[in-house]
């Protein structure tokens, strides 16, 4: 009985020096961390603000004021700006050009909220959020190109990125990366112009800008531009770190098959089948309706994404995924948020709400991993997480987001927003569209 005492007593010490921690839903949390203290750093400074005001005017106006109180008489050189649709984007952009005048200003809107180090911001009515930098270490350029006014996409995305260059004066130079916020639906052809301009080696990262309900409400922000089906590009010239990981964050299964037959978004069939039969039968049934009626099904594919499995130069294998959208009749076809090929292998992944929230704390850290960041030595982040995996995580969930990111970077900067298709680098492989991803940009010294 004295043996049994003092083990305890012993395994409640171990567990006090291990210090306080509990698990929630499957996702640990760590209360009350001591995040590392930040370094003063006179050649990068950064500030963020963000607000829930339901006056658009009003609502940057508290945004910048708390960036004044990061940046104080410094003048920022470059911000980004993300917001949800029911703000006046006009009304927004002007006031953030009257305050801070000489700035170029990037981003778009997102779906249902806002992220920064301060939390996951949802307002009565809507949310925005800015980040911005002064520095004599990065040079940025931002540049835009209103799809509608060129005969392709991919000939917007030559123009984008030539303003984005000469905006940074660096016509002639190479960036390190790329950051990007596009309209939904060409995203492919955008990224092939981008590339014909700078090559495929240079990193493009970023997301499709969202709505609410995909109707068509998003906006690209570009210096004094708004777009509804534009692009709006940033060219980052730095001799500093910049890490960069992307996440799928599903398991993989064993079903798996080559398409036989695709167009653009639609693939046709799976190994000589009716894809959306092939698709019915690898998820033990979960579009059976949709089989006879066609139509939407978006919402219960977000957890089975199929991923298309790719293999660099030096035979790595990488993965990346697309979202079924819905199935066209009569010919069982499926029709998916990113361009397919024939011959390309896909493969069925499934998950849960938890992996996805998980992606929040696993993405930036592998992040910082693929530069040797230490943690708390970033300047800023810049998070993209889909729209879809975003949807899947209960309401109440969701705040602890920027806990698990903040936790991951050890306390700096960062700002986020939820997107309608993501853009990432695949090591070997170059440049990609896909969807129900994450992704994370960090700068550091």
């Amino acid at each position: 009985m004295k043996r049994a005492i003092i083990l305890c007593i012993v395994l409640i010490l171990a567990f006090a020096l291990i210090g306080c921690q509990k698990i929630e839903s499957g996702i640990e949390v760590v209360e009350k961390e001591e995040l590392p203290e930040q370094k003063e750093d006179e050649l990068v400074a950064v500030g963020y603000g963000w607000s829930t005001k339901d006056n658009p005017k009003e609502a940057v106006q508290e945004a910048v004021s708390m960036i004044g109180k990061e940046l104080g008489e410094k003048s920022p050189d470059y911000v980004i700006l993300f917001s949800t649709v029911g703000y006046d984007s006009d009304t927004v952009l002007k006031e953030v050009k009257s305050l801070l005048p000489n700035t170029q200003i990037y981003g778009g809107t997102s779906l249902s909220g806002v992220l920064t180090k301060d939390g996951f911001h949802v307002g009565n009515k809507d949310s925005l959020s800015l980040l911005a930098v002064s520095s004599q270490e990065i040079k940025f350029g931002v540049g835009g190109a209103n799809i509608d006014s060129f005969t392709s996409a991919r000939e917007a995305g030559k123009e984008a990125i030539k303003s984005a260059i000469k905006n940074a004066q660096k016509e002639g130079e190479l960036p390190k990366v790329v950051l990007i916020t596009a309209a939904p639906g060409n995203e492919e052809d955008i990224l092939l112009g981008i590339e014909d301009v700078i090559g495929k080696d240079i990193p493009i990262v970023g997301g499709s800008s969202g709505d609410n309900d995909l109707t068509g409400k998003w906006k690209q922000f570009a210096n004094d531009k708004i777009y509804s089906n534009g692009i709006s590009l940033t060219a980052v010239f730095t001799d500093l770190k910049v890490g960069f990981a992307y996440e799928i964050g599903y398991l993989t299964t064993k079903n798996k098959g080559i398409i036989t037959n695709a167009t653009g978004r639609i693939i046709y069939e799976i190994d000589n089948k009716p894809a959306a039969e092939v698709y019915n039968e690898w998820t033990h049934g979960l579009i059976s309706d949709n089989l006879k009626s066609g139509g939407e099904i978006l919402s219960k594919t977000n957890l089975y994404p199929l991923v298309r499995i790719m293999k660099s130069k030096s035979g790595e294998i990488s993965y990346l995924s697309i979202h079924p959208a819905s199935v066209n009749l009569p010919e069982k076809s499926l029709a998916v948020f990113a361009n397919v090929n024939e011959g390309e292998e896909v493969l069925l992944v499934d998950g849960n709400w938890e992996m996805l929230l998980n992606r929040a704390q696993n993405t930036p850290r592998k992040a910082l991993m693929s530069q040797d960041i230490a943690k708390g030595d970033g300047y800023f982040g810049v998070y993209t997480f889909c729209a879809g995996t975003l949807l899947t995580i209960p309401e109440e969930e969701r705040h602890k987001m920027p806990l698990l990111i903040n936790r991951a970077l050890g306390g700096i900067p960062f700002i986020g927003t939820f997107t309608l298709g993501e853009q990432v680098f695949v090591p070997g492989v170059g440049n990609r569209h896909g969807n129900l991803i994450s992704s994370m940009l960090v700068f550091s010294r």
